[in-house]
């Protein structure tokens, strides 16, 4: 495997083993004290006050103490190599120890220099964690739901937090702490106080532990000191309802036993309403046994096994604030006593219970407060893994399932994805919506980790193993699929419906069941994604309630993970089909060889020659090569082939690709976008505008007014929403616009068709902003935005045009001038250019009625057609007419295209009064569309196709196509 930083941190997460021995053996002090600031810092955690935990601490301590002197100094304690006789390493702290005048040889905390081989040494990192882990390590310890009552849990890392909001002298889990047998008074001591004292400090020295084994520990040695008795048992109730059992939270403790050695104490498991635990807990009695041997209800085996003989007991309840009960304490013989526990043993037995439920509560709200956190916690980290890694689906899966394991203690976790009815994958779209089919007994593939006992090669040192299963076999996980129930089951037990007991065939693993929780994967809409099975419960029998309510969580993070990646990768392969459809398109719309050839061969005729100097230019003269032989001119005369070195050939190809992009709709075809470059060239010209703009802002004019159309459907944005075309779902606002640019970079990118290649990328980027801007001017909605704005800066006559703001307006404008310049063209001209624009509209119109039963607007209504002239009328007051004035007071080489819009509305004006009709305005179109088809290849003919023509050829086109943009 190459040695990269990916591949590096996939063997740290996957070997955490690894990474603990490599800081234990290289990192100093200073190094781990760095890196755990850091990782504190980095998930936004405050480090706790040492100091005022100690200054708590001290001042507890003082209570049952005289202060010694030694207290308060630093001490330097030497080298792990040689140590002194009296050193002792307890929590991550070290303590000496110093004689004291009250305490003899009693051990003092002291605040040292520790070196590295104290704070990770093997020998002592029991007493560092209790749950031997070190409180300083780089890797947190991940939750596990079976730590919540019935094992103790180290909630040192988190309670960071917590502790700051907490009273400073409360002892927490996972804190440094004393051993409360250290500095307790002996039996004797304590039986000098009078039984009021002796409740009180008894009472006192539980009251502020929120620690349960600790605080179940104090107890159970209070209770031997107030009954006298030889050794204690607590047993906490656990689950509710008909899932009730009992389990021994610390057993048999004694006077001589220790604290640290209750943190390695197994469980014992006690159902509810079974031999004298359960008979308390069930009924709520006091239980007081002479002699244990003449009661049924008593096991004998425990002495059997233990060698011990119990002789009497007495058995209590331990009652909440609400009198339920919450656990039952259990003493065992009286010490160096034959008789039995008296009624007086009982009664301050009682009471003292009484304060201790209270604790055990607390306590045991406490400790869920912070389960919750931690699994609150564990599910932040499980949706990091999912959304920072959407790319492969066998690395989120692995990460995912690791945590699976982590989460719930557990050994082995699966997901088994579904596979859609055809075999092509694991997901299936519907005609109608995305819906993830449930298909019965068959699973695509199935993803496994294991861990702890269940790895099955443990000599390799991997703490985990994954493996991936194709087509799996998995009884239960069909079952699940089909019926969409959650199963919580161990081996034997009869599932209905599953047709024979849970056993390792039925769900087809490769390892020993020794209980199970599997849950379906679901969609918003109830179909199956697939089924997370969660495998054998680490030193519990099965998994209970909290893992369910927590799995379901769980399995909902794993189905958008999948999701994700799912969607990840259908995008990944629509971008490849559109790469592919891309190319496809670049070379049958990009110009060939032979079309070049043609035009190359060609000599390119003066800007004279071809009239495009004028105003009054009409395009019926050229041919259609003509026209890319008049672009080329265009960026001749305009010297842009010189100062941004663009290569003739790449301009020639260019030219006849975006000539090819141009669709032949009636109107806004590449004729017309020929015609608005031509008009921008005779305003840089003739009207001397390219004096006022920059090389890289002309080129930006020419190349946006060639390009401004491109690719148009003959429709307008409002059709694009109506039809719900895929452009309007593509972008917010300027449908077509934002497509045409969008479309003008795709086929300039195109191999051979690059005339910008020889720019400077900071170059190329403006001139992009640019034509951008200048294509999207040319919706007629950001004219209406603009124009109060541009007539207000004509009109004083003043304006600074050299100021960006208000020279990119003068581009916007002009730019619209330009596209709306048919206009301003002889009467002739103009007449043609009008038929074809409203018989485009009038194309549209039909299709909102036909298709989508939407009465068009006035203007695109066939049935107003005769209406025409007025129409015309209409949008020269409204459009053209302003416009064309401010154009003209910005520059007055401009007065012709003002003098052609009036021109033109006299004209419209008198076919008006006559009450000309569509029809013969279409006849007087005839005669100069004839010639000027004469005298082009044949195959310009489709400019001027009809509007019965053209209507038909939109109708049949799909939809997306036939709704096109902008009028």
């Amino acid at each position: 495997m190459p040695l990269s930083e990916p591949n590096v941190e996939r063997y740290l997460e996957e070997n955490p083993a690894f990474l603990q021995k490599f800081v234990v053996q290289h990192l100093s002090e200073t190094d781990i004290r760095e890196l755990y600031e850091h990782w504190f810092q980095a998930h936004g955690r405050k480090l706790s006050n040492e100091k005022e935990r100690k200054r708590s601490r001290t001042e507890e301590e003082g209570r049952l103490q005289p202060k010694s002197s030694v207290t308060d100094n630093k001490l330097l304690i030497p080298s792990l190599s040689a140590p002194p006789k009296n050193v002792k390493f307890s929590n991550t702290r070290t303590t000496l120890d110093v004689p004291t005048e009250d305490s003899g040889d009693e051990a003092m905390d002291i605040t040292p220099t520790i070196k590295r081989q104290q704070i990770l040494s093997r020998q002592f990192r029991k007493t560092i964690s209790r749950e031997g882990a070190p409180i300083l390590k780089p890797y947190r310890r991940e939750f596990c739901l079976s730590d919540a009552m019935s094992h103790s849990t180290s909630f040192s890392d988190d309670l960071i937090n917590i502790r700051s909001l907490l009273p400073t002298n409360l002892q927490l889990p996972g804190e440094p702490g004393e051993e409360p047998s250290a500095r307790r008074r002996s039996r004797e001591e304590w039986r000098k106080l009078n039984e009021p004292e002796l409740m009180m400090e008894l009472v006192r020295d539980i009251a502020q532990d929120l620690d349960l084994v600790s605080l179940c520990f104090k107890i159970l040695l209070n209770v031997g000191i107030l009954t006298n008795g030889d050794r204690c048992s607590l047993f906490l109730m656990i689950g509710s309802g008909d899932q009730k059992f009992l389990v021994s939270k610390l057993f048999d403790v004694t006077e001589s036993s220790q604290l640290a050695d209750m943190y390695e104490h197994k469980p014992i498991r006690i159902p509810y309403g079974k031999g004298i635990v359960g008979y308390v807990a069930e009924s709520g009695e006091t239980v007081n046994i002479p002699d244990a041997y003449q009661d049924d209800r008593f096991n004998k085996a425990i002495d059997m096994q233990t060698g011990f003989r119990t002789k009497s007991i007495l058995c209590m309840p331990v009652k909440n604030s609400k009198g339920e009960t919450v656990g039952v304490a259990q003493v065992i013989n009286k010490k160096d006593e034959e008789g039995p526990f008296t009624k007086n043993d009982e009664k301050i037995f009682e009471r003292y219970l009484t304060f201790c439920g209270i604790g055990i509560a607390n306590a045991l709200l406490f400790q869920s407060s912070v389960i919750m956190y931690k699994r609150s916690d564990s599910l932040v980290l499980l949706a990091h893994y999912i959304f920072e890694e959407q790319r492969d689906m066998n690395t989120l899966l692995r990460r995912v399932l690791k945590k699976g394991c982590e989460m719930f203690g557990c050994t082995g976790c699966r997901i088994l994805l579904m596979e859609n009815k055809e075999g092509k994958g694991m997901l299936q779209e519907t005609e109608s919506c995305s819906l993830y089919q449930k298909v019965p007994d068959s699973f695509e593939s199935c993803f496994e980790v294991y861990t702890g006992t269940d790895v099955k090669n443990p000599e390799t040192g991997d703490e985990y193993e994954f493996q991936k299963i194709q087509t799996p076999q998995d009884s239960l996980a069909n079952y699940i699929a089909q019926t969409l129930k959650t199963v919580n089951a161990i081996p034997g037990e009869n599932i209905e419906g599953l047709g024979g007991t849970i056993s390792e065939d039925k769900i087809g693993a490769d390892r020993e069941i020794r209980s199970i929780l599997a849950m379906p994967i679901l969609t918003d809409t109830r179909q199956v994604l697939g089924v997370v099975e969660i495998l054998n419960k680490k030193g519990e029998e099965r998994f209970d309630r909290n893992d369910e309510s927590l799995f379901e969580a769980f399995t909902l993070f794993c189905g958008l993970g999948i999701y994700n990646v799912v969607n990840f990768e259908r995008l990944l392969k629509a971008n490849s089909a559109q790469k592919v459809v891309l190319e496809i398109l670049s070379y049958h719309a990009s110009a060939s060889k032979d079309e070049v050839s043609i035009i190359e061969r060609k000599e390119i005729p003066s800007a004279g020659e071809l009239n495009i100097l004028s105003y009054d230019f009409g395009d019926h003269t050229l041919d259609r090569d003509q026209t890319v032989l008049a672009t080329v001119r265009m960026f001749m005369d305009l010297d842009l082939v010189n100062k941004f070195r663009i290569d003739h050939q790449a301009l020639i190809r260019w030219s006849i690709t975006v000539r090819k992009n141009y669709r032949d709709v009636m109107y806004h075809n590449w004729r017309h976008g020929f015609n608005v470059a031509q008009m921008m060239f005779a305003m840089l010209t003739s009207g001397q505008m390219a004096n006022q703009f920059t090389d890289l802002e002309t080129l930006a004019l020419l190349v946006g007014s060639l390009c401004h159309d491109i690719d148009h459907r003959g429709t307008t944005n409002q059709f694009q929403a109506l039809s719900n075309s895929p452009l309007a779902n593509l972008y917010s606002t300027s449908f077509m616009e934002y497509h045409h640019f969008n479309h003008f970079q795709t086929i300039s990118n195109v191999d051979g068709n690059n005339i910008f290649k020889s720019m400077r990328e900071a170059e190329y980027k403006q001139l992009m902003e640019m034509i951008k801007q200048v294509i999207l001017a040319t919706d007629l909605a950001m004219y209406f935005r603009q124009k109060a704005n541009f007539k207000k800066l004509c009109e004083t006559g003043e304006t600074d045009w050299t100021e960006p703001d208000n020279k990119a307006l003068l581009r916007s404008m002009m730019i619209t001038g330009c596209d709306l310049s048919a206009i301003t063209k002889p009467w002739e001209v103009q007449r043609m250019v009008a038929e074809k624009i409203a018989s485009e509209f009038f194309n549209q119109g039909d299709i909102e009625r036909d298709k989508y039963g939407k009465a068009p607007m006035y203007m695109m209504d066939r049935s107003k057609r005769d209406e025409l002239p007025k129409m015309q009328v209409d949008f020269i007051d409204n459009i053209c007419m302003e416009l064309y004035e401010s154009l003209e007071k910005a520059n007055p080489l401009f007065r012709p295209l003002l003098d052609g819009c009036l021109a033109n509305r006299r004209n419209w004006l008198n076919q008006v009064e006559r009450r000309t009709s569509f029809a013969d305005i279409s006849s007087a179109n005839v005669t100069l569309t004839h010639s000027s088809v004469t005298t082009r290849d044949s195959d310009d003919e489709t400019d001027h196709m009809g509007p019965t023509h053209n209507l038909q050829a939109l109708q049949n086109q799909p939809e997306e196509e036939c709704s096109a943009v902008e009028g």
